[in-house]
């Protein structure tokens, strides 16, 4: 994803569970990671953490950028600007080892009709929320927000695919 997105830093994939215990982001209930974005420096130091509440809550795209344009220069330019996060894994590795074997990741063709039932589902409770009191206002606001969340998740499907496809 680094590559096919051309960013400017390293992404990190958890599969096993062990940093999402390690920063006490593990839901043992369920058995898996709850919804958080970390920003680490090169040193491994937590620059930026989002605890999400469920899996539609998410910061927006202007906090997670400025918390990496709050990672001081010297960081990229100082002593072991050249070392790689200690904890790597291939897309293979993390494709492979999973702590929830028995549900694997979905593939992209089945991310397309998944997310255009979920949009279809927040039409729904979209027209049961608009005019409700109290707090249907309040209820309208957060559909929008998470049609709009699985609106960009759709498009950025629809653009992975496209690259995938050209590639």
């Amino acid at each position: 994803m680094v590559e096919k997105l051309d960013l400017p830093f390293a992404l990190l994939s958890d599969a096993k569970g062990e940093l999402s215990k390690l920063y006490d982001l593990w839901n043992d209930r369920e058995g898996v990671a709850v919804p958080a974005i970390l920003v680490l420096d090169r040193s491994g130091t937590v620059r930026y953490l989002y605890k999400g509440s469920d899996f539609a809550d998410r910061p927006g795209d202007t906090t997670i950028f400025e918390a990496l344009d709050g990672i001081p220069e010297e960081e990229d330019t100082g002593a072991g600007a050249d070392q790689q996060p200690a904890v790597r894994f291939s897309a293979d590795e993390a494709e492979a080892s999973t702590v929830r074997p028995q549900r694997p990741a979905m593939t992209m063709e089945q991310l397309v009709p998944y997310y255009r039932g979920v949009y279809f589902t927040t039409v729904a409770l979209k027209k049961r929320f608009d005019g409700m009191e109290p707090g249907g206002r309040e209820a309208v606001d957060g559909v929008d927000r998470y049609q709009g969340l699985t609106n960009g998740y759709m498009e950025a499907i629809q653009e992975t695919r496209k690259q995938k496809n050209a590639g």
